[in-house]
């Protein structure tokens, strides 16, 4: 078992302070927690007593120790401790079951302990959705654009990914090439905390490439024949190289690359004389490549405001992703496509990759992330893990980055 005491902290009842602080002792054996509430003479610490134990309704069993002013406040007395509790939860309370049952010595159950100003008698309930599901004729083009988990993000200053959903915008023909793509309206977004795992692989498309003496023959004839000359440079330039060919011994090659011709034999050249045309062989470029990247959270809501803000974020990246219906059913159009960017509080963060619009090519949900099946009152999930897999929509050029090292770069 673990144990941990939270910060003496001040209760403030008419003019008279109480110091006060909270102990937690476990999990046991069969997940109970011992929570005691601990008082003090000065903020120093001085004289500690228990004066009373949080009991399994979230409330305050109090002893001898405590005086008539805690107990006829018991309400004050007892917020404070439930930002006490929270402030050591991570201390003795590793999985999100042991978080759920130290919960409800918080009195929290499902209401939210984050910062000691929610009381389980005064906090003010989150409506909940209705849960009925009706398709709809028109695709969905607004979500919310505040999203974020957990909600202690809100206040900016915590390193995050943000990730805006934007209006899929095709390119235009512009002569040989296309033009840029336009920018797509921004329909939502969430604000997440970094993943415990970033990585990135710049990649670039080589591969090996051939040519004979014969292909490279015949290829400088068909330029030639194509360029100024015509057929007669076309003429010249195939005596040319025929005649720097044999007089290299390449007329043995010509016997056994007829008579190959001829007999349907193969690898005669090789056989005979122990020898192949040199292949002239080379690494070549051919093209860029696209860069994926994958994330995952596990996130496990602190009261029900949270527990409708990780619906929200499911939601959204569910339906944005998915196809949209046009034309009667004759077509589709493309899903949304998504912009992510690594902040430093509100900036961007030069010490993670940049991204370019990206498409969401996978997006996965695990229900029971620790291997059984729990909900809270309101029927949320106690934990959930999200994962999701994203693909560039345009490969990284030299051009796309500048010509100082102020960042990562892409």
């Amino acid at each position: 078992m673990a144990d941990a005491i939270s910060k003496i902290s001040p209760v403030v009842i008419d003019g008279t302070t109480t110091y006060t602080a909270t102990k937690v002792l476990g999990p046991d054996g069969q997940g109970r927690y011992n929570t005691s509430v601990v008082q003090y003479n000065d903020a120093s610490g001085n004289g500690a007593q228990v004066i009373g134990t949080r009991n399994g309704d979230g409330g305050i069993d109090w002893n001898t120790n405590a005086s008539t002013l805690a107990k006829k406040n018991t309400s004050a007395f007892r917020k404070a401790s439930n930002s006490q509790i929270d402030s050591i939860a991570d201390k003795v309370a590793e999985t999100a079951e042991e978080k759920a049952k130290l919960n409800i010595y918080a009195g929290a159950k499902n209401k939210d302990i984050s910062d000691g100003n929610t009381d389980s008698s005064t906090s003010k309930a989150v409506p909940e959705p209705s849960g009925s599901e009706k398709g709809q004729k028109n695709a969905r083009t607004s979500y919310d654009r505040n999203l974020v988990y957990p909600l202690t993000l809100r206040d900016g200053k915590q390193d995050n990914l943000r990730i805006d959903v934007v209006i899929h915008q095709p390119k235009k023909m512009a002569g040989l090439t296309f033009e840029d793509r336009p920018a797509g309206k921004i329909i939502g977004g969430v604000t997440l905390p970094v993943p415990t795992s970033i990585n990135d692989a710049n990649k670039t498309e080589w591969g090996q490439g051939t040519q004979t003496p014969a292909q490279i023959a015949a290829s400088g004839a068909v330029k030639a024949f194509l360029g100024e000359g015509g057929a007669e440079a076309a003429v010249g330039q195939a005596q040319e190289s025929l005649e720097g060919f044999t007089s290299g011994g390449g007329d043995v090659a010509l016997k056994n690359f007829f008579t190959e011709q001829l007999t349907g034999a193969t690898d005669l050249l090789a056989r005979t004389e122990g020898m192949v045309m040199n292949p002239n062989m080379e690494n070549l470029f051919k093209g860029p490549s696209l860069r994926s990247f994958s994330f995952s959270w596990k996130m496990s809501p602190r009261d029900q405001a949270e527990s409708v803000q990780i619906m929200k974020i499911v939601r959204m990246f569910k339906q944005s992703m998915a196809p949209q219906k046009v034309a009667e059913n004759l077509f589709l159009k493309a899903p949304n496509i998504y912009k992510l960017q690594f902040n430093k509080g509100s900036v961007k963060h030069k010490y993670l990759p940049k991204m370019k619009t990206c498409v969401l090519i996978d997006f996965g949900m695990n229900y029971t992330p620790d291997g059984s099946y729990m909900t809270y009152q309101n029927s949320s999930m106690v934990s959930y893990e999200m994962s999701m897999s994203f693909q560039e929509i345009e490969p990284v050029f030299n051009n796309d980055m500048s010509h100082t090292d102020d960042s990562i770069g892409y």
